[in-house]
Formats: C-alpha cells, sequence, structure tokens
C-alpha cells in the first residue's frame, strides 16, 4: 500500500469510522428485514448503508469494495421496488456479499489490500439483476432458473470493475433511477446481448470465504482503541472539572489563613468541613461523568446474535424467535470486550441443548417455533445478563449420571449434592451430556469457557431450569473493573478489600458449627457444604491475641463456585481505586491488586477467582 499523506489519511479515517459503524448495524437490520419483509424505512435504511458505503469507496478508489458493494446494492433497489420479494434464499446471497464487504474493509483498516476473490459472490448476485430474477424464486423450479440466469449473465461485467459509482453493467429495470441515473436505458426484450452457455467460464477456485459472523476473523470490525462520547457528557465532565478548580482555590485560600493566623480554630474546623463536603461531592461526580465516558451499550455485543442465531437454526433445523430485551444498558467497554465469547456459548447452548426440534415441541404440546430471550439490566453497581429458552430444561439425574460416567464424580457425591451443585457440574471441563459429537456441540468445551471468562471478569453464573419447561443461564457482572465498591475486612489488625459485587452475604458464626472433610474445613450452610478459606492462613498474618470463638464468614462467588472468607470483622463498605503492585508482585496469588485507605495504608484488594482455586 503506497505511503498516505496527512490528508489522506484522515479521509480514510473518517471513511472507516463511518462504514465500520454503517457494517456494525448491518447484520442486524438484515436479518430483522427477512421477517418484516414490507417494512420499508428498514429496507430504505439498509438500501442507503450500501450505497453510501459503495459511493465513500469509490471516491477512494477502492475497486474491489465499489464492485461488491455496487451489486448488492442493485439487488437491494430491486427488492426495495417490489421487482424481487424477500426470501431466505437471497437473504443467504446478500449476507455473503455483506461478509465480504465486512472482509475487505477490514484488509483496507489493516493497510493490508489484497486482491480478494470475489466472482464468486457477485455471481450468485447476477441472477436477481436479470429480467426474469422473479422467475429464480418461484419453487416449482427454482433449479432450472438458477441454471438459466447463470448463462444469461453477461460475462464481461465479471472481467472489470466499474470505474464509478453510477455505472453497472447490468441493464436495470427502466423503473430504476437511483442506482443507475447515468446507465443508457434498458435496451428492449433479444436486443440484450447473450453470450453462448460455451463462452461462461467456470470461476476460479476461490480462496478461503469471509469467515463466519461469530468468528474472530476478518470482519471483526470493532475498534476497541476509540469510544464515541455524547457531546453533552464532555460538557458535564467540564463542568464538574470546573467545580474542582474552585474548591482547590479555597482549599489553597484556607491554608494561606491558617499560615498567617488570620483565622481561628472553630472557623477553620467550619470551613474545612464544609469544604471536605464539597470536595467529596464534586468528586463523586467528575468520577461518575469520567465512568459513563467509558460506557458503551451493550447492544455492541447482542447485534451479533441474530446472524448466529439464524444460521444455528437452519442448521439444526429449528425454528427460533431470538428476543432482545435491555440492548440499550451500558457498561464500561472493558468488560464489553470480554463477555461476547461467553454468550456466544450460551447461545449456542440453548440453541443445540435446549431447545427442541419443531416435532418435538408438538408432542409435548408446545407450539412449533421455540423463544430465545436475551436480556440486560442494571441491579446496583451490577449489570445482570440473562439467557433464556423455554425449551426441554435441564435433567439433574441425567447430568448426574453423566458426570459418574465420565469419571468426575462419585456415587455417593452425586447422592449428596442438591440441584444447584449438580447443575455446577455442566462447567466442568470435558463435560457434555451430548451422545454425538457435532460441529457445534459435543467436545465439553464450551460451558467451561464461559465458566474462564466469567472468573476473569470478577462475574457470577447462576442456572435456574424446569424440566421440560426450560432454562435460564445469569450472568452478574461488575459494571467497571477500574473502580469497584468494596467491602473493608480485617483480618488480625491487617485490613483487605474485598469486591462487593462476589459478595453474596456475610454471616456471624461460632467456629464450633465448622466441620472438617477431607481436610478441608466447611459449615453446613442450608441446603449447601460450604467451603471454608482462613485469610489468616493464606496470607501469613500472625494472630494479635487469642482467638475468639466467634468469627465472621464472607460468602463470595467467582462463576459458578461458591466460597466462604473466614475473617475477624468486619469493617464496612467502600467505593476504592484499583491500583497495580507493579511487575515484581503482579503474581501474589489471591491478590488483585490494592488501593490506598483515607488514613494512607495501603489495603489489598481480595482475587475471589484465584480464592475458589484453592477450594478446587
Amino acid at each position: 500500500m503506497p505511503p498516505i499523506d496527512c490528508e489522506d489519511q484522515e479521509l480514510l479515517d473518517g471513511f472507516l469510522s463511518e462504514t465500520t459503524e454503517l457494517l456494525e448495524k448491518l447484520d442486524d437490520d438484515l436479518i430483522a428485514l427477512e421477517k418484516a419483509t414490507d417494512d420499508m424505512d428498514l429496507m430504505n435504511r439498509i438500501f442507503r448503508s450500501i450505497h453510501t458505503i459503495k459511493g465513500a469507496s469509490s471516491f477512494l478508489g477502492f475497486d474491489l469494495l465499489v464492485k461488491v458493494a455496487h451489486k448488492t446494492e442493485d439487488v437491494l433497489n430491486r427488492l426495495r421496488k417490489g421487482e424481487l420479494i424477500v426470501t431466505s434464499e437471497i437473504m443467504d446471497v446478500i449476507l455473503e456479499a455483506t461478509d465480504l464487504v465486512k472482509l475487505l474493509v477490514s484488509d483496507i483498516k489493516a493497510g493490508d489490500i489484497q486482491e480478494r476473490e470475489t466472482e464468486g459472490t457477485i455471481n450468485k448476485l447476477l441472477p436477481f439483476l436479470l429480467e426474469n430474477a422473479r422467475a429464480l424464486q418461484s419453487p416449482e423450479q427454482p433449479e432450472a432458473a438458477v441454471e438459466t440466469a447463470a448463462v444469461e449473465a453477461p460475462t464481461a461485467e465479471v472481467a472489470a470493475a466499474p470505474s464509478s459509482s453510477a455505472e453497472t453493467d447490468i441493464p436495470a429495470s427502466p423503473a430504476a433511477p437511483e442506482t443507475v441515473a447515468d446507465s443508457p436505458p434498458t435496451p428492449p426484450a433479444a436486443q440484450v446481448p447473450v453470450p453462448k452457455p460455451t463462452a461462461v467460464a467456470a470461476p476460479k477456485k476461490a480462496p478461503a470465504p469471509p469467515k463466519p459472523a461469530d468468528s474472530k476473523g476478518g470482519d471483526d470490525l470493532s475498534d476497541n482503541s476509540t469510544v464515541r462520547v455524547d457531546v453533552k457528557r464532555l460538557d458535564d465532565l467540564m463542568n464538574q472539572v470546573g467545580e474542582l478548580v474552585l474548591e482547590r482555590n479555597r482549599m489553597i485560600q484556607i491554608n494561606q489563613d491558617l499560615q498567617q493566623n488570620d483565622t481561628n480554630r472553630a472557623d477553620f474546623n467550619e470551613e474545612f468541613g464544609k469544604l471536605t463536603k464539597r470536595m467529596s461531592f464534586v468528586t463523586s461526580e467528575l468520577q461518575m461523568q469520567v465512568l459513563k465516558m467509558r460506557m458503551i451499550p451493550v447492544e455492541k455485543v447482542f447485534k451479533k446474535f441474530p446472524r448466529i442465531v439464524r444460521s444455528m437454526s437452519r442448521d439444526l433445523g429449528k425454528e427460533v424467535d431470538l428476543q432482545i430485551v435491555g440492548e440499550e444498558t451500558e457498561l464500561d467497554r472493558s468488560v464489553v470486550d470480554e463477555i461476547g465469547d461467553p454468550l456466544i456459548h450460551l447461545i449456542r447452548n440453548a440453541m443445540d441443548h435446549g431447545l427442541e426440534t419443531p416435532d418435538e415441541r408438538l408432542a409435548a404440546g408446545k407450539p412449533r417455533g421455540g423463544t430465545l430471550v436475551l436480556a440486560a439490566v442494571h441491579e446496583g453497581n451490577q449489570i445482570i445478563i440473562s439467557i433464556k429458552d423455554d425449551g426441554r430444561g435441564i435433567d439433574p439425574e441425567r447430568v448426574g449420571r453423566k458426570a459418574i460416567e465420565k469419571g468426575l464424580i462419585t456415587e455417593e457425591q452425586f447422592v449428596a449434592m442438591g440441584p444447584r451443585e449438580v447443575f455446577d457440574l455442566l462447567f466442568l471441563p470435558g463435560f457434555s451430556t451430548k451422545e454425538k459429537v457435532t460441529d457445534l456441540s459435543g467436545r465439553g468445551v464450551g460451558m467451561d469457557v464461559v465458566k474462564t471468562n466469567i472468573k476473569k471478569l470478577n462475574g457470577l453464573i447462576e442456572i435456574k431450569s424446569t424440566k421440560g419447561l426450560g432454562s435460564e443461564f445469569i450472568l452478574r457482572l461488575p459494571l467497571t473493573l477500574a473502580i469497584i465498591q468494596s467491602l473493608q475486612v480485617e483480618v488480625e489488625g491487617e485490613i483487605y478489600s474485598i469486591p462487593l459485587s462476589s459478595v453474596l452475604e456475610t454471616l456471624r458464626v461460632d467456629q464450633r458449627k465448622f466441620h472438617l472433610i477431607g481436610g478441608q474445613e466447611v459449615l453446613k450452610l442450608r441446603d449447601i457444604v460450604l467451603p471454608l478459606i482462613r485469610l489468616q492462613k493464606v496470607f501469613n498474618v500472625q494472630p494479635r491475641g487469642d482467638s475468639d470463638d466467634f468469627c465472621y464468614v464472607v460468602v463470595v462467588g467467582a462463576a459458578e463456585k461458591r466460597m466462604g472468607l473466614v475473617v475477624t470483622r468486619l469493617v464496612g463498605q467502600q467505593e476504592v481505586a484499583i491500583k497495580s503492585l507493579g511487575n515484581y508482585l503482579a503474581n501474589i496469588p489471591g491478590i488483585a491488586g490494592s488501593t490506598i485507605l483515607g488514613d494512607g495504608r495501603v489495603a489489598l484488594i481480595i482475587d475471589p477467582v484465584a480464592m475458589s482455586e484453592v477450594c478446587e
């Protein structure tokens, strides 16, 4: 790629930003159009997106991109004018063309423009641009119609890219002025030159086709280096900074008066008290504004799932209605970056294991089509994401027997388990109830990936299921990983912070109720046996006197694990900023970082994930 000057680079950056934004929404819009074929506003929005991409690509000279976008635009133009009807077959071709556009844009973004093979995809679009294209959609003779149209497609079109966005090589309908305004009028029927069948060369073998939408390949155009910020949020931030400057000046003045003995102690105490309250308020507001700037809608992740569900439902022969709720819910971009993979695995699990085939659903007295609900909502300082289906549910007996068969647990362990503990078996490495390994599932790696990723985020995962009625997987994630609400605890005089998002409950317990099973201290808590970890022993804290019979247990969770941290006393809740310990101290087991307390002391932040591994 030749060197780019500053002006061209600015144009290129603008092109990539606009194109990426359009393509991010395009998949979702196309899937929605397939369900609402008469939604002309949606149809026109899709057409305008491709039209904009084509025009900008032509201006910058990206010929391959222009070529693919142009033919896709022509097909969409015929759809919106009613010359074609939306079917799953035509949508397959448009989605393939969109994937190819994404791949070409990703090449441009990487600065590595390649001669990609585009003829295969364009040849699939061409039949829908012919006058007899409606015959292609006739159910009576689809195959014959496709073959005829393929023969009639002019071969000259494939050989050269259009020189401008207004050119077209396939004569369009006379009623298509918007896309082909500069094209010659359509000649009367039989005047269109039709090459002989022998002149149609077999398409060259294509290199690797565009990767599917749920992969992390070339069509992943998400840019995590920048965040789009509403101007109003910047104005609010500037206002808070102005307030902070005023309070700083007031603090300087009070200090000068104190140094010059121009104020008495009573006046100083009163003024300093007011200043402290104002500083606290302004700092909290400033912190909130900065956090909001890092927030992005969870829609950024959710938008790729309609395409995935469409593809999987066709592969599995199932009818699925995907309902998305709360896509406008915001969370920190660092969390957004990590939840994509877990959600893909959970959706695949619901599609393959949870939802039944239409015949199975009818036999069970259910509607033919299954329902899959993906929802997000704020709850306190957490975001709750749930994946719920109305499928066959989870059979605890079958899960337990499968775990015994694979040697993951013993018969005695299974008998002692409650329903929640049985569901947790699904997260064991290598576990799968699938009898036959397929491309989609059966290898026992999906739920293990979910567990690993949720642990990394200090999140929790919970399963609710009723046999025959469906299942729900609930993820509880922190809104941000930079500033956290924490529970401060004391362990023999030392202060530690535990992320509040991981805390389930706190208990004051008589230590004489602790039991020892297999060398592990445990506590019987309602319907579960809770493993205990004494932080005094983990961090080698020296006792400060005679031990008390009573202590506090902080029940925490990491992914599907639950455990109790034994501490001396509870100090209280406090919002803290996480500070790194540096490279030298970065890998201390059980420590996620540190924070500085109000009195200047350093308090270590407990890592619930690492603590859960102590119990494994």
